[in-house]
């Protein structure tokens, strides 16, 4: 097994996030089911590289974000990659993933800087 990686998936409450990521690794979202908050849950994934390396990926499904409302301060520690998820049909939910990006861009460069 090569190296994991850390992919965090955010963006604000009921947009689809633990759907996408149930879709994505088991195929077996269903449109229309019953829909529980997430807390936090971790989806591990297996993926094969181009040179034959199989490389593990945690996805870090985080809690729907409301007002008032931030990422939590670990999420952003160790983290290889975010995934910002948005509904198309909320301006809200693009606004909320507009500024997560800042928070994610700030954080990134204090970590450069130290």
């Amino acid at each position: 097994m090569g190296k994991s990686c850390k992919v965090v998936v955010c963006g604000q409450a009921s947009v689809g996030k633990t759907s996408i990521l149930e879709q994505l690794l088991y195929g077996n979202h269903v449109v229309g089911s019953e829909m529980m908050e997430t807390q936090e849950d971790i989806y591990v994934g297996s993926i094969e590289t181009d040179r034959g390396v199989r490389e593990q990926v945690r996805f870090y499904d985080t809690r729907g974000l409301r007002d008032g409302l931030e990422l939590p301060k670990h999420c952003f520690s160790c983290t290889d990659g975010f995934v910002l998820v948005y509904s198309t049909d909320s301006k809200e939910s693009f606004k909320r993933v507009e500024l997560l990006k800042k928070e994610i861009d700030k954080s990134k460069d204090k970590k450069e800087a130290s």
